[in-house]
């Protein structure tokens, strides 16, 4: 048996290495190295921690990717997935002047080695920032008209101011932050809740929501509505000197245009409100000797503490002090039209046609159409003896006229005659045709205590 075995050697030996070399061709053949390009293979970033602890962060131009070609045997290769692939960035390597990250791709199929893998993405860009904190006025949006007769008061954000923790260039498009609330036929107060939105400076809403990195210290704001009432009241014009205008003159009326305006507040300030009053330092009509005008801005009524206008037009409200000049009329009062008092009843008057001169003074408008049969006079004849007398007369004038100076009457005091004498004088004048003057002082508006 073992000579069997030993005998040829040689030759049997080189019967096996032909056998190898033959199975070798055979294989090579049948199963030769292929090449094969992997795309689309997730890269995954590692070291983000580090950043994270040094409050920063990272972008990319998207999902990273890479791309591999892998050189192996056909009988592997054609087995090979995307998915068999595993691809990493240490962010920690980043190299800052080109904001490269270099790749690494294993295989995680058997029999593949990283000597057979040909990295085709040897880097990444990756963008790193510092993440800052910004705060943030909250503003509201009012949208909707309140019912009729109200107006939108104070609207108060809480919290009004927002604390923004973000990448740098996040922060850079914020340019401010709201809420929006309806006020569509509110009559009352109210308390709405709404949701924070982001714009940019253009006011269109910034949508960041999907940004793993953004902290916001509130999202929830909570709005407060005030509704005020809102009425229509008259301006008021406090006129001094109307009583001290240039001599000759005479102060009439004050007018204001336009005569009211529209004011809001709450229901308690302006229920008993009725009107508004301007300031009176430049209304003075002292010393005017005609109409004066003043001009007077919105801003310059005196609101009460809550309450405001509802509009401020650009017009002005004009107040004009009307004065007009005087004019004196000269008026003839005969007896008939004087009242004598007090006259002694052994007296009578004998001059019984006597007139007195009154100036009565009066608007230029008026005076000429001042109704003489209104003005009447009364004379006191307390205490005149027989003789001739210049009796003062008070003269009773109608509403806004005046009378100039006081005028006084020569009066003719008489003592009266005896029955007898009376007769004859009626004889002695009934035979001239004429009638008789009565001496008990008949004509005269006689008045006695």
């Amino acid at each position: 048996m073992k000579k069997r075995l030993t005998n040829n050697l040689s030759l049997k030996l080189l019967s096996v290495l032909i056998a190898v070399i033959v199975w070798l061709i055979i294989v090579n053949v049948d199963n030769p190295n292929m090449t094969r390009t992997f795309t689309g293979i997730p890269i995954e970033l590692t070291g983000t921690e580090v950043l994270a602890e040094n409050d920063m962060t990272y972008s990319t131009a998207g999902a990273p990717q890479a791309t591999v070609r892998v050189r192996c045997p056909r009988n592997l290769v054609q087995r090979l997935k995307v998915s068999d692939f595993k691809a990493t960035a240490d962010i920690t390597k980043l190299y800052e002047p080109t904001n490269q990250v270099p790749v690494t791709v294993t295989c995680t199929y058997a029999g593949v080695t990283d000597e057979q893998i040909t990295l085709l993405t040897r880097s990444i860009e990756v963008s790193v920032e510092s993440i800052n904190t910004r705060q943030i006025d909250v503003g509201v949006q009012v949208n909707g008209e309140p019912a009729e007769g109200y107006q939108v008061g104070n609207v108060i954000a809480s919290p009004s101011v927002v604390t923004v923790k973000a990448p740098q260039s996040v922060l850079d498009q914020i340019g401010g932050a709201g809420v929006a609330v309806d006020v569509s036929s509110m009559s009352e107060e109210s308390t709405q809740h709404a949701a924070l939105q982001f714009y940019n400076a253009g006011g269109n809403v910034l949508d960041i929501s999907g940004l793993t990195t953004l902290e916001v210290s509130a999202s929830d704001i909570t709005v407060s509505v005030e509704i005020l009432n809102v009425k229509n009241v008259s301006i008021a014009a406090n006129v001094t000197g109307q009583d001290s205008v240039a001599r000759g003159s005479r102060y009439i009326a004050t007018v204001i245009e336009p005569q009211t305006v529209k004011i809001s507040g709450r229901r308690s300030q302006i229920a008993d409100l009725s009107q508004i009053q301007l300031p009176n330092d430049e209304l003075n009509a002292e010393g005017a000797s005609e109409t004066v005008v003043k001009e007077f801005q919105y801003s310059d009524l005196l609101l009460p503490e809550g309450v405001s206008l509802v509009d401020s037009p650009e017009e002005v409200i004009t107040v004009t002090m009307q004065i007009e000049k005087l004019r004196t009329r000269t008026i003839s009062l005969d007896l008939s039209r004087i009242t004598v008092a007090n006259l002694s009843e052994e007296l009578r008057v004998v001059n019984e046609n006597a007139t007195v001169s009154v100036s009565v003074e009066g608007l230029t408008s008026e005076i000429d159409s001042l109704d003489i049969s209104e003005i009447t006079g009364k004379a006191d004849l307390t205490g005149l003896g027989i003789g001739t007398h210049s009796v003062p007369v008070e003269v009773t004038v109608p509403d806004g006229f005046s009378v100039v100076g006081t005028p006084a009457i020569r009066l003719q005091l008489d003592s009266r005659t005896t029955e007898a004498e009376d007769a004859a004088a009626v004889n002695e004048t009934n035979s001239a045709g004429k009638t008789p003057s009565d001496d008990s002082g008949e004509g005269l508006q006689h008045s006695e205590k």
